[in-house]
C-alpha cells in the first residue's frame, strides 16, 4: 500500500435521499481503496480514479479543515466544544440549552460506497476519526458504510454522536462462505468479523444494518447464501438488510471482476459474459439473458427471506433536528411504496411515478403538513390516487396501506418462487 498525501479544493457533496441512504451530504477523506474488492464500481472510468486505485491511497489531509469550514458556512456552531469561538462562550445558559438559531440539520454520509473510510490506511492516518469528532462537535448525525471491523476503534465517539443525535454504522456483507468472500473481497474484514462488529455496535445502542449489495449472480444469490446472511443478520441484531444486484460497467470495472471470477470459478465466466454482454453503460445486465439463465432478481429473493425473519428491507429514517417530521416521514413512506411497486410487484412506470413524485413533493415542502386544513391538503400537486394514503398517515400516524402492500409483496414473491 502506497499512501500519498494530497490537498483537495472541495470535500462535501450535497446529495438526495433514497432507500440506499437517508444521508443528504457525502464526504470521503480517501481516494482509492486497499480492500481491492473485485466488483468495486470505483474501477469504472466514470469515477476518474487513478490506475493503481487499490494500491495507491490518496489521503485528503485537509479534509477536517474543509469539513469544518463547510459546516460553519452552512450556519452551524461547534456547540459540543468547550470553546465555540462565538458569543455562546460568554453565555453559558444558551450553550447548555443548545439554544441558537441553527439551520435545519441533515445526516452526513461518511463514505459513499466506492472508497471505504475504514480501509487499512485509516488505522495510520485517522482522518475518519477526526471527521467524526467534528460531526460530534457540530452536533450532526452520521451514517457510515464499511467492510472493516476497525470502525469499532471509534466506538467512543460514535456513542457520543448517537446519544446527541444519531449514528448508524452499516456493513456490506455479500458472501457467507469465507473462501468466496476472500476471493472477491481480499483485503476487507471477514464476513464473521463484520457480523461480530454489528453485534457489538447494537449492544452499545448504535444503529446498524447489512448491505447485501452487490449480490453476485450464481454465487451470492444461491438460497443457502441468502438464508445464511439474513439469519446471521437477525442473530446479531441488525436492523435491516438492503439487498441489490451487481452492476459491471464496460471497461476496467468489468475486466477486473472477470479476472477474479476466472480464478474463482472459470466455468462461471461464460455465463457472466452472456449476462453482461450488452455492455450497458450503467453496468446493468441483459435482461433477456437474465431470464434465459434462470436467474431471479436478488431483491425478490431477499425480500422473501427478510419478511419471513422479520427484518426490514431498509433503515428506518431518522429525522434531524429542525426538520418537519411529518413531511419527511411522508416522503419516506412514498419512497418505500414506490420501491415495492417497482422492484417487487413490478407495477407500471406511471404507477410508480405517482408515488415518487409525491415523495419529492413532501421532501421539500416547507410547511408542516399535519397542521394544514383538509382544503389545503386537497390542493397538493400530487396524484388524487396517492392523496388518500397521505391523509391516512397524517390522521393515523402510520400507514395501513404500506403494511398491506408489504404483506401483498411477500405473498407475491412466495407464489413467484414456488
Amino acid at each position: 500500500m502506497i499512501i500519498e498525501k494530497i490537498e483537495t479544493k472541495s470535500l462535501v457533496r450535497r446529495s438526495s435521499v433514497s432507500l440506499f441512504s437517508w444521508g443528504e451530504a457525502t464526504l470521503n477523506p480517501y481516494q482509492g481503496c486497499y480492500h481491492n474488492c473485485s466488483y468495486c464500481d470505483g474501477y469504472s472510468e466514470g469515477y476518474y480514479m487513478h490506475d493503481d486505485f487499490s494500491e495507491r491511497i490518496k489521503v485528503k489531509i485537509n479534509a477536517p479543515y474543509l469539513f469544518e469550514q463547510f459546516l460553519k458556512k452552512e450556519g452551524f456552531i461547534p456547540i459540543n466544544r468547550e470553546k465555540t469561538s462565538t458569543l455562546m462562550d460568554y453565555m453559558p445558559s444558551l450553550k447548555e440549552k443548545k439554544d441558537y438559531n441553527h439551520p435545519p440539520k441533515y445526516i452526513i454520509f461518511l463514505g459513499g460506497g466506492v472508497c471505504d473510510t475504514y480501509q487499512p490506511a485509516e488505522e495510520e492516518i485517522k482522518l475518519t476519526r477526526k471527521l467524526l469528532q467534528i460531526a460530534y462537535d457540530f452536533s450532526m448525525p452520521v451514517f457510515i458504510l464499511t467492510k472493516n471491523k476497525s470502525v469499532l476503534r471509534d466506538l467512543d465517539i460514535l456513542k457520543k454522536i448517537n446519544e446527541d443525535t444519531y449514528a448508524c454504522v452499516n456493513f456490506t456483507i455479500t458472501l457467507a462462505d469465507e473462501d468466496a468472500q476472500k476471493a472477491f473481497e481480499p483485503r476487507a474484514s471477514t464476513t464473521q468479523e463484520r457480523f461480530e462488529a454489528i453485534k457489538k455496535l447494537r449492544e452499545e445502542g448504535i444503529h446498524s444494518g447489512v448491505y447485501f449489495y452487490p449480490t453476485l449472480p450464481f454465487i451470492g444469490d444461491k438460497e443457502e447464501n441468502i438464508k445464511s446472511i439474513y439469519q446471521q443478520a437477525k442473530n446479531v441484531g441488525a436492523e435491516f438488510v438492503y439487498c441489490w444486484g451487481l452492476t459491471l460497467k464496460p471497461g476496467r470495472n468489468k475486466l477486473h471482476f472477470f479476472n477474479s471470477l476466472e480464478k474463482y470459478d472459470p466455468d462461471l465466466l461464460q455465463k457472466y459474459e452472456r449476462l453482461y454482454g450488452n455492455n450497458d453503460k450503467y453496468g446493468n445486465w441483459d435482461y433477456d439473458q437474465f431470464k434465459e439463465l434462470g436467474l431471479i432478481m436478488p431483491e425478490i429473493l431477499g425480500y422473501r427471506t427478510g419478511y419471513t425473519l422479520g427484518i426490514k428491507y431498509i433503515a428506518e429514517r431518522y429525522v434531524p433536528e429542525g426538520r418537519i417530521e411529518t413531511n419527511l416521514k411522508l416522503s419516506e413512506l412514498f419512497i418505500k411504496i414506490a420501491y415495492l411497486k417497482r422492484n417487487i410487484l413490478h407495477n407500471t412506470q406511471s404507477e410508480v411515478k405517482r408515488f415518487n413524485d409525491a415523495a419529492k413533493f413532501f421532501e421539500t415542502f416547507q410547511k408542516d403538513i399535519s397542521k394544514l386544513s383538509d382544503e389545503e391538503i386537497r390542493k397538493f400537486p400530487i396524484s388524487r390516487h396517492v392523496l388518500p394514503y397521505a391523509v391516512e398517515f397524517i390522521e393515523e400516524k402510520k400507514s395501513y396501506y404500506l403494511d398491506s402492500l408489504e404483506k401483498k409483496s411477500y405473498e407475491y414473491v412466495c407464489n413467484l418462487l414456488k
